[in-house]
């Protein structure tokens, strides 16, 4: 599963750029979703994911955003290289794009770059032993916006989701397998659809190749328990000497039983001087383990 994440979001950080409102649009998305807090003139935007901000510098000289400064000297690394990075931005010019590009409407034509740029800030994909579930997790204090642009991104294409609130976060889980591997194409992550497909029909394998095991494994318990039970009544009727008043057609069967405890019903059938079929086989053995119990009586 690491190595899918990493495809993956390297796959996220290279995807083609195309210059003009696709880019700012993306921007959007990814700003929109990233938490964030006013400092003065300045507003402050942070990640622990640095991806991201790779992916924003790449953005950034293609859009409208550039109007917000120079993005290197924006960049706040801390000293250490560790903890969250931060992108310092001019407030006022900040809030006007994000006024524009900062959510999805109905009349929105790129949506699917938005929806990129948020899965990028706060989308994760998960792979755990049964299913799949792609979440986008709202940590921002405008949620209620961002989760109304995602859920409309997912209506306006009939994906199946559901809301929740979990450790304090609101979360938008898509757990449809086809789905999430529709949205990763739509978000130009082709190579990470395919991957999630081909592990998708190994497991699909997998799992009916364990289902084929766990039957024919039934399927052997159930017959040796049966050819114990009924080697069992044989001997019943040896014993107490029933054997004899038996007919032909009985006689026979108990013999092929004897000589072959491992043989299945349809097996037995087989093995008679005349063949019978499995259902007749096992009409005459209910006959038989009825006369064996009543010899035991």
């Amino acid at each position: 599963m690491e190595k899918l994440k990493t495809i993956m979001w390297d796959e996220w950080s290279s995807v083609k750029i195309n210059a003009g409102e696709t880019s700012s649009r993306e921007i959007g998305g990814i700003l929109s979703s990233l938490p964030s807090k006013a400092e003065g003139s300045l507003l402050k935007f942070y990640s622990s994911r640095l991806f991201v901000f790779r992916r924003l510098k790449n953005l950034w000289y293609s859009s409208e955003w550039v109007q917000c400064g120079d993005f290197s000297s924006s960049l706040v690394i801390p000293d250490d290289m560790k903890g969250r990075v931060s992108l310092k931005i001019d407030c006022l010019s900040a809030r006007g794009l994000l006024a524009r590009f900062g959510g999805v409407s109905r009349a929105t034509i790129d949506s699917w770059n938005w929806l990129r740029g948020a899965f990028g800030s706060c989308g994760s994909l998960f792979l755990p032993k049964t299913g799949y579930y792609m979440v986008f997790r709202l940590s921002s204090k405008s949620w209620e916006k961002l989760e109304t642009s995602v859920t409309r991104v997912l209506r306006m294409n009939r994906i199946p989701f559901r809301s929740r609130r979990r450790y304090g976060f609101r979360e938008i889980v898509i757990r449809d397998q086809s789905a999430i591997v529709g949205m990763l194409s739509n978000m130009l992550l082709f190579r990470t659809s395919l991957i999630l497909e081909e592990k998708a029909m190994l497991r699909s394998l997998r799992d009916r190749a364990n289902k084929i095991v766990n039957c024919d494994s039934s399927n052997i318990r159930r017959t040796v328990e049966a050819a114990e039970r009924q080697i069992e009544a044989a001997r019943g009727l040896f014993e107490s000497g029933k054997i004899l008043s038996l007919p032909d057609t009985l006689r026979d069967v108990i013999t092929a039983r004897i000589e072959n405890p491992a043989a299945t019903m349809k097996e037995l059938g087989e093995y008679l001087l005349h063949p019978v079929s499995k259902s007749t086989i096992e009409y005459r053995w209910r006959k038989i383990e009825k006369l064996a119990s009543k010899a035991d009586e």
